[in-house]
């Protein structure tokens, strides 16, 4: 197998499981903190992200995903919300998908 190959595959396997973290991660979220709640940090986690994807470059993800974990970490505290570090990971996992979904769908 080629590098590229075995990069390819792993880039594909860790967005499954990315999105079948979130899948669940999501749901549990809203019935811990409330669906009002949930709705709020989705949006501004969406607002994040989209703003960290127009600040820094693809090769700067390093510090987009702590610029964005930053801000959600914060608003999520602002909102009474106690989330561990896991849970933010997945909430931005999620965002970041949709946004790209929707970039690639035209949205």
């Amino acid at each position: 197998m080629t590098p590229e190959m075995i990069s390819k595959i792993t880039e594909c396997t860790i967005t499954v499981i990315i999105l079948i973290v979130s899948a669940y991660v999501i749901p549990f979220l809203k019935n811990k903190i409330g669906t009002d709640k949930m709705q709020l940090l989705q949006e501004f986690t969406e607002t994040c992200v989209r703003a960290a994807e127009q600040l820094y470059t693809p090769e700067d993800w390093k510090f987009k995903k702590e610029y964005v974990t930053k801000l959600v970490s914060e608003k999520a505290n602002d909102l009474g919300i106690g989330l561990n570090e896991a849970e933010i990971d997945a909430v931005i996992e999620g965002i970041v998908n949709y946004v790209k979904h929707n970039k690639a769908n035209g949205g």
